[in-house]
């Protein structure tokens, strides 16, 4: 016969359980393909990044020189770095439906599937903020000049909120134009680059390769502003 004490055992033991299972099927980001030297880091600890590799939320994606990963979130957006590149990504959770992603440093492709009302994407690095709606853009640290790097920001579709982080300047980068952030804080109009033309936007190991291999110096050689340094 069972008894009170027992019943509420049982109870408790399947909710916990229940939960459980709950959380382990939580959607996470996972690393579809990884080539070269890739690293996952968490607060556990470090790991090699292989192809299929799931992401706990905070988890940080570090490429080494030559390699290449992409990252797919549960909602189908993908994230392609570049070698020497290191990104992190926060999904929603139960109070928030914002998902962001961290550049700490390298190049970064982004191809953003259609935020639903209340959802929200946004790519920080130290110096900008960058907020689609659905997009595909490029974002990659170029020269150093004094103790900041400048970044550039190009888009393939769509269009991205810009701002920068050290001021309050801020602008709309159409599809087929991009900008450069000099040294964190000036902006420059958006305009077609040639250089971006070589940009490789695939993310789809399976229809071609992933790898690009653009030379951001080329882009500097672009600039219409013949006095930048």
């Amino acid at each position: 016969m069972t008894t009170t004490r027992g019943l509420c055992l049982a109870v408790f033991m399947l909710a916990t359980g229940t939960l459980r299972a709950a959380d382990a099927k939580a959607p996470a980001s996972r690393l579809i393909h990884a080539a070269g030297d890739v690293t996952i880091e968490s607060k556990s600890g470090g790991r090699l990044g292989k192809s299929g590799a799931l992401l706990a939320q905070g988890d940080s994606v570090t490429t080494a020189a030559g390699a290449v990963a992409v990252v797919e979130l549960p909602d189908g957006s993908r994230l392609k770095l570049r070698e020497s590149s290191r990104l992190a990504v926060t999904l929603p959770g139960p109070k928030s439906q914002a998902t962001e992603a961290f550049l700490s440093f390298g190049s970064v492709f982004a191809k953003v599937s259609k935020r639903l009302a209340g959802q929200s994407f946004t790519m920080r690095t130290p110096s900008a903020v960058a907020a689609v709606r659905g997009t595909e853009f490029f974002t990659a640290y170029g020269r150093a000049k004094g103790k900041a790097r400048d970044l550039w920001v190009c888009v393939n579709e769509g269009s991205v909120e810009l701002q920068t982080t050290r001021s309050e300047k801020s602008l709309v980068v159409p599809a087929g134009k991009g900008v450069l952030i000099k040294s964190g804080l000036d902006l420059t109009k958006p305009q077609a680059y040639d250089w971006t033309r070589t940009l490789n936007w695939n993310m789809d190991a399976e229809t071609g390769t992933v790898e690009d291999k653009t030379n951001l110096d080329g882009a500097y050689a672009d600039l219409l502003d013949q006095d930048y340094r």
